[in-house]
């Protein structure tokens, strides 16, 4: 599994993920760092050929920080469709942490907190076709 990127996502998260950094967030400590890694080192793919087991937006996911709990979550894009218990912000760490990672990928962000563990994509709006179109992605070249 050495030769996969990454991350993969596709061509609409990667526009999101383009989006955000172009309004330059500000809020948790180490979020413009962790975005700008994911923006160079993601594999960007139409979203009718992403793998089934690959998170994007609105997958349902079951992970883990460090040692903590699992933690079953959709992944979403902000507050306004946050529901508290059910979903985990792409504004947050942790969300932007589980786009793009895989089934069994871990992913260490903040060395104080451990690594980010991926157990399974148990769905995927794409893998069913019910993604939404937001438009292509232009590459983004780190300034």
């Amino acid at each position: 599994m050495s030769d996969l990127p990454q991350f993969v996502m596709t061509d609409q998260d990667y526009a999101i993920l383009r989006g955000i950094a172009v309004a330059r967030p500000s809020g948790e400590r180490g979020y413009f760092d962790l975005l700008r890694h994911k923006l160079l080192r993601a594999q960007v793919v139409d979203a009718a050929r992403i793998e089934p087991d690959v998170v994007t937006m609105n997958s349902q996911v079951l992970y883990r920080v460090g040692k903590g709990r699992w933690f079953e979550h959709r992944l979403v894009l902000g507050a306004a469709r946050e529901v508290i218990g059910q979903t985990v912000s792409l504004r947050s760490l942790h969300g932007l942490a589980l786009l793009g990672m895989r089934d069994e990928q871990e992913f260490t962000y903040d060395p104080e907190q451990g690594p980010v563990t991926v157990s399974a994509v148990l769905y995927q709006p794409q893998a069913d076709d019910e993604g939404i179109d937001y438009g292509s992605a232009r590459r983004w070249s780190a300034r």
